[in-house]
C-alpha cells in the first residue's frame, strides 16, 4: 500500500473514501506482523495496544487516519519509553512529546514506537535487548542508527512516514542505508520538548519518509507559517560540491552520487566544487565533544524532569551495548571532557556556523550535495568494526553542528544496495531545501 501512494494521495483516499482509516490501520498491522523479523518496533504489549485507532473527531483533519510510528526515544502518552536501553523498561510517559502533540491535532495515528541504537549512541540499530534491526531493502545488511526502526518501519511499507531523531545524522543514516528519504530541519526549528535527548545543541526530530515530496508534503501541515513560494531566480541554481565529502568513497558510492549530479548538471543545475578545507577542520571540533559531554547534564536532566531521576544510576548500570557501556562509563569516572574543551568546542561550532553562511552567500550557492555515507551500507558482520562510526557520520555531522536543514535521497537503482545523496542548504531554509529536493528527486527519478 505505502509503496505505492504517497502521503498526498492516501490522505485523498481517506477523504474521498477510496479508503478508510480503519482499512489502512488493518493493512499496516497486517504487514508488521508478517515482518517482526525486522525487529523494527519495541513493544511491551501486543501489537493493537500499541496501535492507536483514528479519533472520529478528527475526520476532517488532513492527517486523519494516517499512521506514524516513532523512534522510541520521543515520548507518546500512555505507551512506554525506553531509549532503547533496559533501564527505562517499566518508563511510562505521561504526555506526547511536541511533534507528537502536532500530528494527532493533524488527525495522524501513532502506530507504535521504533527500535534504534541503544541511547542513540550509534549508527548501526544493533540493539542486545530487543534485537538488531533488520534492512528491508538490503537484507543481510545493516539498516542504519541510531533510527534505524523508523527507516525500516518506512522502507518495509508498514507506515508511510516516522518521526526519528538525529544528533550527527541518526536520521539521514538510516533514510540511506534503507533506500528511503530523511530529512532533518534547521536546529530549533522543532522543539526537542518530550524527547530523550543526547545533546540539546546538536538534536533534532526529522522526518523519514518514502519520498521528498512525501516529506515536504509533511513539513507544510508541520510548519504552516513557513509555506512560502521559492522565488525563482535568472540564473540556474547553483549547487556546491564541499570537497572533503566528494574524497575517500567506496566505488558504488561514487558512481552512483556522480551520475546523480551529472543529470542534475544536464538538467541546467551548476555543480561546482568547493574548497572547504577551513569548514571541515571546524567541525571536527564538535562531532564528539559536544554531544559526549553534554549528555551527561542533558540526559539525566530529563529523566528527572519526567519523574524517573530514581532511574538515572540504573540506566547506566545496566547498558547492554558494551560499546556504548564503555563510552558512558569512562567518561563518567574519568571525565575525559573538561569544561574548557567543551567550550572550545562551542566556539568553534559559532564560528563554523559563520563560515558556512559566508560560504553560501561568498560563493551565491543554493544548495550543498554531496554523498550522504562515503561507505557501501555495511554487511551486519561489519557492525563491530572499529572505526565504522566515524567513517559513516563522516559527511552528516556538519548539519548538524552548522544547525542547517538536510534531506537525503536515495541515488541508487532497485538491483543495487542503497545509497544515499545529500543536499543541505543554509539555516532557515527548510522549505526551500524541499522543494527543490523535490525537483531534483523528479529529475533522478525520470
Amino acid at each position: 500500500m505505502h509503496s505505492e501512494n504517497t502521503l498526498e494521495s492516501l490522505c485523498g483516499g481517506i477523504r474521498t473514501g477510496a479508503i478508510s482509516a480503519a482499512e489502512i490501520r488493518d493493512r499496516a498491522l497486517s504487514a508488521d506482523a508478517h515482518l517482526t523479523n525486522l525487529n523494527c518496533f519495541i513493544r511491551t504489549r501486543d501489537l493493537d495496544a500499541h496501535f492507536a485507532k483514528a479519533n472520529d473527531a478528527l475526520k476532517d483533519a488532513p492527517l486523519y487516519g494516517i499512521p506514524f510510528s516513532l523512534k522510541d526515544n520521543i515520548c507518546v502518552n500512555g505507551l512506554p519509553v525506553t531509549g532503547g536501553t533496559p533501564g527505562m523498561e517499566g518508563c511510562i510517559a505521561t504526555r506526547d512529546a511536541l511533534i507528537v502533540r502536532k500530528l494527532k491535532s493533524l488527525g495522524a495515528v501513532v502506530a507504535g514506537k521504533n527500535n534504534m541504537h541503544e541511547l542513540s549512541f550509534g549508527i548501526t540499530s544493533v540493539n542486545p535487548r530487543w534485537g538488531t534491526v533488520g534492512n528491508p531493502t538490503a537484507p543481510g545488511y545493516l539498516a542504519g542508527g541510531s533510527s534505524g526502526g523508523c527507516a525500516a518501519a518506512v522502507a518495509a511499507g508498514i507506515v508511510p512516514m516516522a518521526i526519528g531523531t538525529d544528533t550527527g545524522g541518526s536520521v539521514r543514516i538510516p533514510a540511506a542505508f534503507c533506500g528511503i528519504t530523511g530529512f532533518r530541519p534547521t536546529s530549533g526549528h522543532w522543539s526537542s520538548a518530550g524527547i530523550i535527548p543526547v545533546s540539546r545543541t546538536k538534536d533534532s526530530p526529522g522526518l523519514l519518509t518514502r519520498t521528498a515530496k512525501d516529506a515536504l508534503f509533511l513539513y507544510d501541515l508541520l510548519s504552516p507559517n513557513s509555506q512560502l513560494p521559492v522565488k525563482q531566480k535568472s540564473t540556474r541554481w547553483r549547487i556546491g560540491l564541499p570537497a572533503s565529502m566528494w574524497n575517500d568513497l567506496d566505488d558504488d558510492v561514487q558512481k552512483y552520487c556522480w551520475h546523480a549530479v551529472r543529470r542534475l548538471t544536464r538538467a541546467g543545475f551548476q555543480c561546482v566544487e568547493l574548497d572547504d578545507a577551513v569548514v571541515a577542520d571546524l567541525n571536527r571540533s564538535g562531532t564528539f565533544t559536544i554531544p559526549l559531554y553534554e549528555f551527561f547534564m542533558d540526559f539525566p536532566r530529563t529523566l528527572l524532569s519526567f519523574g524517573w531521576g530514581n532511574r538515572i544510576n540504573a540506566v547506566f548500570d545496566n547498558i547492554r551495548d558494551n560499546v556504548v557501556r564503555n563510552i558512558i562509563h569512562a567518561n563518567l569516572g574519568g571525565q575525559l571532557i573538561s569544561a574548557a574543551d567543551y567550550s572550545s568546542a562551542i566556539q568553534n561550532i559559532g564560528v563554523l556556523r559563520l563560515q558556512m553562511n559566508a560560504l553560501f552567500n561568498t560563493q551565491q550557492i543554493d544548495l550543498l550535495a554531496y554523498p550522504t555515507v562515503p561507505r557501501s551500507v555495511p554487511h551486519l558482520s561489519d557492525a563491530e568494526r572499529p572505526g565504522l562510526f566515524a567513517e559513516v557520520i563522516r559527511n552528516t555531522d556538519l548539519a548538524s553542528n552548522a544547525a542547517m536543514p538536510s534531506i537525503t535521497l536515495p541515488v541508487a537503482p532497485d538491483d543495487a544496495l542503497p545509497v544515499g545523496l545529500s543536499l543541505d542548504a543554509a539555516r532557515g531554509q527548510d522549505r526551500r531545501l524541499l522543494a527543490l529536493a523535490t525537483s531534483i528527486e523528479d529529475i533522478l527519478t525520470s
